[in-house]
């Protein structure tokens, strides 16, 4: 599901549905061309000056189709001739726009969205066998239109939510931050907005995203081959691009629904030459909050909001400038006196290039701060955890184009990390019973050097090769325990301390990640693609719960901790049925995942300086079989995703007491043997639509207490072998109408939407928390976070 999601329904002409017609262009200036014209073009929304991603470009004569990039760029290269250019681009009224080559030259194209209309007879909005012949494998691009007609979560359309539909894609509840893609958790994957990284990519520990869908362009999710400009991951990299204002006219966006609301404006700085483009977006939720029927959720507060600010500047046809800023805010009061609270802001500014007709660069800065803290107002016993993280770099790379078919990248990058891994603050000073601890701050620096080629040998092969060479250090200032040799690292093996004064190198890694696919087409609508991919990721978050929480530690590497190293290979076999109208895709990979972390029984994880203490290195593997099928075209259209995997992990050391269920592999916190998601749309008329989403997966594993023991007249739990028992397979359906509202004057035009979360009830459990039972081991009881019906409503406008 790569970017020929894009599907839109036009009429042909006979029917009544007009195309723009343009009297034929001559591009170019005549300097005795006669081949190797090269024709280059940006395609952007009349109205909105939005750049339309994904468009698709068509000569007819020559049967070539081209995908408009993250700009609303494409470029083709023809022979002197005449022909007709066709534009497409799903919602949107298509464009013949015929031309003349005789040299190379720039066109700039203009659409205007058109209301869908009914038919029998479709045009595709996208390259329709994009899957079949392109080398990617594992990469998959979700327009905002696509997204936007699955059912939104509490009123809202959800980018995190909407990858978690995609096949080898999960989540481990209803309340689950991030994402855990192909077995690997959801630290493995690197989130980015604009080119800069975001640690916590929810609201309301994972109930919302925190991602504005009105300010996001396009969403890219590579989860196989990943390009070798992206590192420092072990899963997936999940790229989210914002969108840009106009630099035409203002304009703005509004909605409201009964559990958030946003607004935008956008529109030229300098007209035709900087534009702005400005979201914020708010929640009243504690409403929904008193509404639920657990008791400790029923009585808690929370509040959330978060804001975009684009500043685009395309000062020429070759340079464009753009500056984003993003920030989120959360804060959640429990029942007790205990508030939680967590924020990310980030900023990048990215420098795009096109030097002549075959060479290009990009250049992006950025520097995003996450900070998460916990605070107490109990009475004496008050206090401040505080917690974050700074990551600032700078990434560049340059292409060169040899051929409209054979393409190079090379290019570096270069970060800084510090952590604050915790500071507790008594807030009554002397007089509070609890005492001040911080725990040492860490730093590191990446980077990385890498190169990629990319080239087809005729229409049958295809191939993409390419390597990245990650550098890692670890440095000061630090105090590092020395512990003794053949012995469990422990606080009771401790001998001795070292310390590193600023800037001291403590340790240092480096990895060559080398990374290829291959495909080979049978037909223009089948092919195969086999793809290798090795990663180096030298963070970690280091928890004991199955989501991410503001109470998770995050480390980076160092002389006990050794970066995680995923090796992945996959295989896959694509076909496209009825003129590409059906869409199918059967892939299978396997990953073996070196130096993951695990925890050992009893571990205390927080406000520990010596945190290795706590944690076993461990083995990992991950594979699995993921069935896709895709229904493009017609009334209905939606998809089926089936995905079986295991994700693994072995704990053997020369020590008996941190080996993990005998040495045996077992699930890991994430593993999901069985994932199945049905998604429909189904259009009732031009401004009618019905979309129902129903996900089935099993039950993610968790770990019973066997018996109890007293032990210094205290009650404990025993506990014996780890994850052997799994709660209840989850299972929800979710239902939406969508209409959209024609007033007389434009203000009142919007989209209404009608949505019932979990319809007919499924008390999925989001975790389980045990009770002491006299005579009898502790009781476990379910906590489940949606556990009725949620309806939600939302309206929408554009001015």
């Amino acid at each position: 599901m790569k970017k020929l999601l894009l599907v839109f329904f036009l009429l042909l002409s006979h029917l009544g549905f007009s195309q723009t017609e343009v009297k034929r262009e001559v591009v170019g200036r005549d300097i005795g061309q006669l081949k190797g014209i090269k024709i280059s073009g940006r395609i952007i929304d009349e109205i909105t000056g939005d750049a339309l991603v994904g468009a698709t470009v068509t000569v007819p004569e020559l049967e070539i189709n081209r995908i408009t990039d993250n700009n609303g760029s494409f470029e083709l290269i023809l022979d002197r001739a005449e022909y007709n250019l066709q534009f497409r681009y799903v919602g949107y009224t298509t464009i013949d726009y015929p031309i003349t080559a005789v040299g190379d030259g720039r066109i700039s194209i203009k659409m205007l969205q058109e209301d869908f209309q009914l038919d029998d007879v479709v045009i595709y909005g996208s390259d329709p066998e994009k899957n079949i012949r392109s080398t990617d494998m594992g990469a998959i691009t979700m327009s905002m239109n696509t997204m936007r007609e699955l059912p939104p979560f509490l009123g809202e359309v959800d980018i995190i939510r909407s990858m978690a539909t995609l096949p080898g894609v999960s989540q481990v509840g209803e309340a689950s931050a991030g994402l855990n893609v192909r077995g690997g958790g959801a630290d493995q994957n690197l989130i980015q907005f604009a080119g800069a990284p975001i640690y916590n990519p929810t609201h309301l520990f994972g109930l919302f995203t925190s991602f504005n869908a009105d300010a996001v362009n396009g969403v890219t999710l590579y989860k196989s081959v990943i390009p070798a400009r992206f590192g420092g991951r072990g899963s997936s990299i999940l790229d989210i691009q914002p969108k840009a204002g106009s630099i035409a006219k203002w304009g703005g966006d509004l909605m409201v629904s009964n559990f958030s609301g946003k607004v935008g404006f956008n529109g030229p700085i300098v007209k035709d030459k900087v534009s702005i483009r400005g979201g914020f977006r708010g929640s009243y939720i504690n409403w929904f909050l008193g509404a639920l029927s657990n008791p400790d959720l029923k009585n808690s507060q929370a509040n959330f909001y978060d804001g975009n600010l684009v500043i685009s500047a395309p000062i020429s046809e070759k340079n464009e400038f753009t500056y984003s800023y993003y920030t989120s805010y959360d804060d959640f009061a429990f029942s007790s006196d205990t508030t939680v609270s967590w924020k990310n802001n980030s900023h990048s500014l990215q420098w795009k290039s096109i030097v002549n007709d075959q060479i290009g660069f990009e250049v992006l800065g950025y520097y995003t701060q996450y900070d998460y803290s916990i605070f107490n107002r109990s009475g004496i016993n008050d206090f401040d955890l505080n917690s974050g993280i700074k990551d600032y770099g700078i990434k560049a790379y340059l292409y060169y184009q040899f051929s409209e078919t054979n393409k190079v990248t090379v290019g570096g990058d270069f970060k800084n990390l510090e952590l604050q891994p915790g500071d507790l603050v008594p807030s009554m000073g002397e007089e509070s019973g609890i005492l001040p601890k911080k725990v040492q701050d860490e730093f590191g620096r990446e980077s990385g050097v890498h190169f990629q080629h990319e080239f087809e040998i005729g229409e049958k092969f295809g191939m993409s090769y390419g390597a990245r060479y990650d550098m890692y250090s670890y440095f000061g200032p630090r105090i590092v325990r020395q512990y003794g040799e053949n012995q469990p690292i422990s606080d009771g093996n401790a001998i001795g301390e070292t310390t590193y004064g600023d800037g001291d190198e403590i340790q240092n890694y480096t990895g060559l990640g080398p990374r290829g696919s291959l495909r080979y087409s049978f037909s223009k609508s089948s092919s195969i693609k086999l793809g290798y991919n090795k990663m180096y990721q030298f963070i970690h978050l280091i928890s004991n719960t199955a989501t991410i929480a503001p109470t998770d530690v995050w480390k980076l590497s160092d002389n006990f901790l050794k970066p995680q190293i995923v090796d992945q290979v996959s295989f896959g076999f694509y076909n496209n049925f009825r003129g590409n109208i059906f869409e199918t895709s059967i892939e299978v990979y396997y990953k073996d995942i070196q130096n993951v972390i695990e925890y050992k029984d009893g571990a205390n994880l927080i406000l520990q300086n010596n945190i290795e203490t706590e944690l076993v290195p461990a083995n990992g593997r991950a594979y699995g079989v993921e069935l896709y099928v895709k229904k493009n075209l017609g009334r209905l259209t939606g998809w089926v995703s089936y995905t079986y995997s295991r994700s693994l992990r072995q704990v053997i050391t020369p020590f008996e007491e941190e080996i993990i269920n005998d040495g045996d592999w077992y699930a890991s916190n994430f593993d999901k043997p069985h994932d199945v998601t049905l998604i429909g749309n189904y259009k009732v008329s031009t401004n009618t639509s019905i979309s129902a989403t129903f996900g089935y997966s099993t039950g993610r594993p968790v770990t019973f207490p066997e018996a109890k023991f007293d032990y210094s007249g205290n009650s404990l739990a025993y506990f014996n072998r780890r994850n052997e028992q799994r709660l209840p397979d989850f299972h929800r359906l979710d239902l939406a109408v969508n209409f959209k509202l024609n007033g007389k004057g434009k203000f009142f035009d919007g989209d209404w939407t009608f949505s019932i979360l979990n319809v007919y009830g499924r008390k999925n459990p989001f975790s389980l928390f045990f009770v002491d039972q006299l005579g009898a081991p502790p009781q476990a009881l379910k906590l489940a976070v949606l556990g009725v019906p949620l309806p939600s409503i939302s309206y929408s406008i554009k001015f």
